[in-house]
């Protein structure tokens, strides 16, 4: 272990013994201080040389931070009225979250105030705010802000809807600001025109989609979409790093990508992609492809741009035997320190007006990733989008796809409801066949309703000219999506009857009909050009 060969130079000789056997004598004005997080990989030989001064973050706590933030505003009646606000909303956040509400992946609270006052800088802005505004005004913000610094990375679990909890909280406790009572405070952003809360479907932009692009690369916009955009524009504009977690294919890298697609010319975007092989020295030369030296040691994007890191599933690179990841310790040290050194000639590189954006599934790599560099995000919950989100994505793009050719008006008026079968089926999909350690495929999500959807818009007037045919083509999809990955009899015989139960739910036709198209399915009897009656 490399630590070891410190030894010697903690001892009072202060001298370096390499492997080689070479010594190396340190000067007498030369120290060592050790700045850790544990001492779980640290042997007593080393710990025994070393003075330990523990620092509990309980006892820092949130205020040396938020007193910090508040002496950067610059009007007097904005700095009294923050700190009483900070002082009434904060510790009983923080209170509920430790005991009462799960967070989707561990996120320290001193992250959490950080996220706060990012916010803040981003809507306390002299419009939205004039000086020796009420305290009234600036409660509306701080209470908008608060919500989702707070409530934006809060787990929606399969058994408790913790978002909806955390709502119900809210709406109990905190009645000095109204919030509609319709729905969440999750569903409603403040109109910076008229101070109100409105619902976030008010900002949801009109669907438009081009003919020739594939369905994996259409995004369509919900409100649950709409507000993770405007928070990651705010902190995008203001240089923040943002982080997007969510299980896997709710869409964290569509979003993503729709986001700093429309970015203006004053960005400039590298993607990262990380996976298990992913380590520091490869990860340091996609991060210095796109910059350019400036004067001295300083390094940056061409000109007066901005260079913003997209790194997609951050939690994917090899934990080593010591729990450290190589890729994550390199992205910490530049967000902490803003620069790394080169690698060959060992010298200090500045890297300056770089910024990260970052994606990651809690259930897939190492879970999680160091709080020492998990601090430096604001995290925002992608949570698997609701029956409602799901209609409207895949109502829009079927309806789309009918308006493009001449199909049977009783054809078109179907789709909706071939909509509702097929969310209702990928529900009970996820409800019944789980992943196991055999069965580690069973994996079914969004990425799969998509594919179904995928293959009924290769459909053309010609193949579908009444209802009973549109339905056929969507439960042959949903065989060859689903019925293809299981691996077992019993499987698939309770695939076919969940089949059966949602054409029985959605559809008016007989339990015999679906029968003999399953069957003439399976025996390769059907296509989707033609049934045979």
């Amino acid at each position: 272990m490399w630590i070891e060969s410190l030894n010697t130079v903690m001892d009072d000789n202060k001298v370096l013994t390499l492997a080689s056997n070479e010594r190396i004598p340190l000067t007498p004005t030369m120290r060592l201080v050790f700045e850790i997080s544990h001492l779980r990989t640290a042997t007593p030989a080393t710990v025994s040389r070393a003075g330990i001064l523990y620092v509990n973050p309980q006892d820092l706590g949130w205020n040396p931070y938020v007193a910090s933030w508040i002496d950067t505003r610059s009007q007097q009646s904005e700095k009294a009225n923050l700190t009483i606000l900070f002082d009434k909303y904060v510790p009983p956040c923080l209170e509920q979250l430790r005991c009462n509400f799960k967070t989707i992946t561990p996120i320290p609270e001193s992250s959490m105030v950080q996220t706060l006052c990012f916010l803040l800088d981003c809507l306390l802005t002299p419009e939205n705010a004039p000086p020796d505004s009420p305290r009234e005004l600036y409660e509306l913000y701080f209470v908008f802000a608060c919500i989702w610094a707070f409530g934006g990375g809060v787990y929606q679990d399969h058994l408790i809807d913790y978002r909806v909890e955390f709502s119900k909280w809210w709406l109990k406790e905190m009645k000095t600001v109204k919030i509609p009572a319709q729905g969440t405070v999750f569903d409603y952003y403040l109109d910076s025109k008229t101070r109100k809360f409105l619902h976030w479907n008010d900002k949801v932009p009109v669907f438009e989609m081009e003919p020739d692009i594939p369905l994996q690369g259409v995004f369509v916009h919900t409100s649950e979409t709409t507000c993770h955009r405007f928070f990651m524009d705010l902190l995008l504009n203001k240089g923040k790093p943002v982080m997007l977690v969510g299980s896997a294919g709710v869409g964290k890298t569509a979003l993503v990508t729709d986001i700093i697609a429309e970015l203006s010319d004053d960005y400039i975007v590298s993607k990262v992609p990380f996976n298990y092989y992913t380590t520091s020295s490869m990860l340091q030369k996609v991060l210095e492809k796109p910059l350019e030296k400036k004067a001295g040691r300083n390094y940056g994007p061409p000109g007066n741009k901005k260079l913003i890191y997209f790194v997609d599933d951050l939690n994917m690179p090899a934990v080593d035997t010591y729990g450290t990841v190589q890729p994550h310790t390199l992205i910490r040290q530049h967000l902490d320190c803003k620069h790394w050194y080169d690698r060959q000639k060992l010298n200090l590189k500045e890297i300056h007006n770089c910024q990260y954006v970052a994606c990651m599934n809690p259930a897939a790599g190492s879970f999680t990733i160091n709080t020492r560099l998990q601090r430096h995000f604001s995290v925002f919950a992608v949570n698997i989008p609701s029956a409602d989100a799901l209609d409207t994505i895949y109502g829009n793009i079927l309806s789309f796809h009918f308006k493009q050719h001449p199909f049977n008006p009783a054809v078109i008026k179907s789709g909706s409801i071939v909509v509702q079968a097929a969310i209702w089926l990928s529900q009970k999909m996820v409800q019944n066949f789980l992943p196991t350690a055999i069965k580690f495929h069973y994996i079914f999500n969004l990425r799969d309703l998509s594919n179904i959807f995928q293959g009924i818009l290769f459909s053309t007037p010609d193949c579908i000219k009444q209802t009973t045919d549109l339905v056929q083509l969507w439960q042959h999809e949903s065989s060859r999506v689903y019925a293809d990955k299981l691996v077992e009899t019993k499987d698939y015989t309770l695939f076919q009857k969940l089949l059966l139960d949602t054409a029985h739910k959605y559809f008016e036709v007989s339990f015999l009909f679906f029968l003999i198209i399953q069957l003439a399915c399976d025996q390769g009897l059907w296509t989707t050009h033609s049934v045979q009656y």
